[in-house]
């Protein structure tokens, strides 16, 4: 016969609450990333600043021959585009297999930081989001000023 003096440990609600009370702030962690996707997601971000930083920089030098308004509307979508390429490539950077998962020099409050704003990815979405925003007020106002030229 089988021996039958195995123990089995049942979680109620109340251990489970307890337990949660006592353990440190557990952050979860996002899903692990596949190579393929981190690798086009590097390569994305470092394609992505490489040519924003061109145009940024060549629409800089000629602000002053070719000043427009639509000059200045490229470079800031220029300028928060490579924000946001820069954001996902360490993004995607910290997303590497064999990446430390957390930085002791930090302490745990850098650590939720980094996490929160790169891990998730928060930071490349907020920029991306700055850009579909400065978009809307420039049509906005481009628009505005039409009507008022018609009157």
């Amino acid at each position: 016969m089988a021996n039958t003096s195995e123990e089995l440990q049942y979680t109620t609600v109340e251990n489970a609450e307890s337990m949660s009370q006592t353990s440190p702030l557990y952050v979860r962690q996002p899903p692990a990333l596949t190579l393929a996707s981190t690798v086009v997601g590097l390569v994305t971000g470092v394609t992505g600043m490489c040519a924003n930083a061109i145009v940024f920089v060549v629409l800089m030098f000629a602000r002053r021959n070719f000043g427009s308004h639509v000059n200045t509307l490229i470079a800031n979508q220029s300028a928060m585009d490579l924000c946001a390429c820069m954001s996902l490539t360490i993004a995607f950077g910290l997303s590497v297999p064999g990446a430390p998962q957390s930085y002791l020099s930090m302490g745990e409050n850098g650590n939720n930081l980094v996490c929160f704003l790169f891990r998730y990815r928060v930071l490349p979405i907020m920029c991306m989001n700055a850009e579909k925003f400065g978009l809307v007020v420039f049509l906005k106002r481009h628009a505005a000023c039409r009507m008022c030229s018609f009157v």
